[in-house]
């Protein structure tokens, strides 16, 4: 009895480590895509800017960023605003 629980508990602990190995693969393979996908963002943005300064080269692109949103009809930060102690 005591041999047969041995041999499953070294099983389960084979079972374990398999299962801890995959969990790193996916969670590098996670923050690789995200990775991925914030550069996309980030040169279409810079795409879309580099399109409006080319048909209006007149036109100041320098208030718009990645971080920043619409509210009432101004552009604003969506970053947090950090509390000054």
């Amino acid at each position: 009895m005591e041999t047969e629980l041995a041999t499953q508990t070294e099983a389960l602990e084979r079972v374990k480590a398999e299962l801890a190995t995959q969990v790193e693969a996916f969670e590098k393979a996670k923050t690789g895509l995200i990775d991925n996908v914030v550069d996309a963002y980030a040169v279409g943005f810079e795409d879309a800017l580099a399109q409006v300064a080319c048909k209006h080269p007149e036109m100041d692109v320098s208030p718009f960023a990645m971080s920043n949103g619409v509210v009432d009809g101004q552009i604003v930060s969506r970053r947090p605003q950090k509390e000054l102690p």
